[in-house]
């Protein structure tokens, strides 16, 4: 449903605002694109919305954003290793891809509970990965 109502956007702001446009500078797109959300968003009627407008269904969150988001902690049994530039981690001498969007954030490795020589790589508490020892590298 999600893929269907980002296709759906960028059809509307392709048709709307840039079929047939050569801006001459970012500022003139930028000037385009904040004219058109004015209108996406309070003026144009959306039929998912029975012809209402998007401002009229928004509704501030009861929840409150942090300024700054508290440290990730991992248990004291935990081996922490932070992961390299190129989404690889260290352990056992060894390397392990994970991934690139956790370039410097740490990873807690605990032992896997039922296979020998084997890791868990956790991310807060999502499971990223099974280490191997035993594979060779």
């Amino acid at each position: 449903q999600t893929n269907g109502k980002d296709e759906r956007f960028h059809r509307t702001l392709k048709a709307e605002v840039l079929n047939g446009q050569h801006f001459r500078t970012l500022r003139n797109a930028q000037n385009a694109f904040d004219a058109w959300r004015t209108v996406y968003n309070h003026q144009r009627p959306h039929q998912a919305l029975d012809m209402a407008t998007p401002a009229t269904r928004y509704r501030v969150s009861a929840r409150t954003y942090p300024e700054k988001l508290p440290p990730i902690e991992y248990g004291s049994n935990d081996t922490v290793v932070r992961v390299r530039w190129n989404g690889e981690l260290r352990f056992r001498s060894r390397h392990f891809k994970v991934s690139n969007a956790l370039h410097n954030m740490p990873v807690a490795i605990r032992p896997h509970a039922t296979l020998e020589n084997c890791y868990d790589v956790y991310f807060m508490h999502h499971r990223l990965t099974i280490i191997n020892l035993d594979e060779p590298e």
